[in-house]
């Protein structure tokens, strides 16, 4: 159906960009072999002098393109500001190295046909670009459907139990307040839409109705495990969050991430700390996370570091261990000023890991 003049689109698209000029050609022009034309894209950009510009204004004649400047921030930034620009039914999470497939946009309208549904995300499909030309991996046909299940079955039983509500969610969040998978739905989640609390920020959308009011806590910096948050905020509204296999997306491996210029060493603090973050962000309004669970994880972490450094001599182990600790911490203390009624914010402690 053909949109009037003046009315809103049925889908925004928010694509986050830094330092991609030479990979978002490959997005946008994805863009416009789109079977559903009915949408906008919202380019959040944080200038960088790499030619982003130049590239979204060769565009700007075949697609529906506004572009928002972000001056500061992170990730999550980024994504509020296409939030609160953002004017269409259903709105699409989309990486700036993400290569839609052309019935993407078609695909997610249908999704959305479901009574009750409030998100949904699609697949990512790892590649590289080979003379400008796609190639899957042979042995990873998704980023987001893995299927090797961890030997360690007594700690999966211990640690791994989802909340209340969750128990046949692909992805889902744990007592202990990880993200986790469940290996017993992702037998059938390449074949059939499946529930789960989102997936990658690269493919997913979530319903505008569903999501008013929503904002994004500005306590990241790589944005990890911000789409379970964000899918969790949906499912407690009484939303239904799916992953539905048929949405797709190539998303190219490049050996980046929205970092760009942050040390491997410090990226890796980070990453451990943001996702051992989660608890802490949702302690206080998930009653169904775990203290209990959250110490037995604790240990069972511990044991295994202690373990792979005395018997195997893995000396990363300490690292790891170090960031897990620097973690707990931060959360800790954002805790207990939670308690007392003061303002904190891990993000202080995080921009220091960057200095």
């Amino acid at each position: 159906m053909r949109r009037q003049k003046g009315e809103n689109p049925a889908v925004s698209i928010i694509i986050a960009t830094y330092k991609r000029g030479n990979l978002l050609s490959h997005v946008l022009e994805a863009l416009t072999t789109q079977t559903n034309k009915d949408f906008e894209i919202l380019m959040v950009v944080k200038p960088s002098e790499d030619g982003t510009e130049q590239v979204i204004e060769k565009y700007r004649e075949r697609l529906k393109i506004k572009v928002i400047i972000q001056n500061h921030g992170y990730v999550t930034d980024a994504l509020n500001l296409g939030l609160k620009n953002a004017e269409g039914k259903i709105i699409v999470f989309l990486d700036d190295d993400a290569i839609p497939f052309p019935n993407l946009i078609e695909s997610y309208l249908l999704s959305y046909s479901v009574p009750e549904v409030g998100g949904v995300a699609g697949d990512v499909v790892p590649v590289v670009l080979r003379e400008n030309k796609i190639c899957k991996f042979k042995d990873t046909p998704s980023e987001i459907v893995l299927t090797r299940v961890s030997k360690n079955v007594l700690a999966r039983k211990l640690v791994n139990r989802p909340l209340r509500g969750l128990e046949d969610y692909l992805i889902y969040i744990s007592k202990a307040g990880l993200v986790s998978v469940n290996y017993k739905v992702a037998a059938s989640a390449l074949s059939q839409p499946v529930n789960s609390l989102l997936a990658k920020g690269a493919n997913m959308s979530i319903s505008s109705e569903a999501s008013a009011g929503f904002q994004f806590p500005t306590a990241w910096v790589l944005g990890l495990t911000f789409e379970q948050y964000l899918g969790w905020y949906l499912w407690k509204k009484g939303y239904r969050i799916i992953f539905n296999p048929e949405i797709k997306a190539y998303h190219i491996n490049h050996g980046q991430s929205l970092s760009r210029n942050i040390k491997e060493a410090k990226k890796r603090t980070v990453l451990c700390t943001e996702n051992r973050l989660l608890f802490y962000r949702l302690y206080g309004s998930e009653p169904d996370l775990s203290i209990i669970n959250r110490i037995v994880l604790l240990l069972i972490e511990t044991i295994a570091d202690i373990k792979g450094v005395c018997l195997h001599k893995d000396t990363s182990r300490i690292g790891m261990f170090k960031d897990k600790v620097f973690a707990e911490l931060i959360g800790l203390r954002w805790l207990i000023y939670k308690k007392l009624g003061l303002n904190y914010s891990p993000l202080t402690d995080l921009k220091k890991i960057l200095q």
